[in-house]
């Protein structure tokens, strides 16, 4: 197996997911990374350096607007763009639940196959912060796993 040939790095969490980002980036000229603060490089630091390599109109931050995130990567994922959108903390995707949950869930069966927004991803730390339960710890995956139309991946 070729990717088993390939010569192999020790990597924490953090430099696996801008090292992921960073592939995909360079290998799908549609993809776009996006979110609160991701332009900088986010709160957990992921995407450090990925704008200044791919430019701010593939790596950039967006209002803190969970829906609006939401709703613009499922349109751009839908008009055959690789979204790849941050939510800073999953548990502020809650705003964006009815976007996540009835559109893009939704989107390929309620027009019979004819669209999809399959190009679309959503990354959403969890309980990360062991100070800020209240908002900030959360593990609300379990709401998306039982969502028909999602894919929950965790790490």
């Amino acid at each position: 197996d070729e990717a088993l040939a390939g010569e192999s790095q020790s990597m924490n969490l953090f430099t696996a997911l801008n090292n992921a980002l960073d592939i995909a980036l360079a290998s799908d000229d549609t993809a776009c990374v996006f979110g609160e603060d991701v332009g900088f490089g986010g709160v957990f630091r992921c995407t450090v350096g990925l704008r200044d390599k791919y430019g701010s109109e593939r790596v950039f931050s967006t209002p803190l607007c969970e829906q609006g995130i939401a709703g613009f990567a499922i349109g751009m994922a839908a008009e055959g763009a690789t979204a790849i959108a941050e939510i800073q903390f999953a548990d502020y995707s809650f705003p964006a639940i009815d976007q996540l949950v009835n559109e893009a869930a939704k989107y390929r069966y309620r027009s019979g196959s004819m669209f999809d927004a399959g190009r679309l991803t959503v990354r959403m730390p969890y309980g990360a912060v062991g100070h800020g339960g209240l908002y900030h710890s959360q593990s609300p995956e379990a709401y998306y796993c039982h969502t028909p139309g999602l894919k929950v991946v965790v790490p």
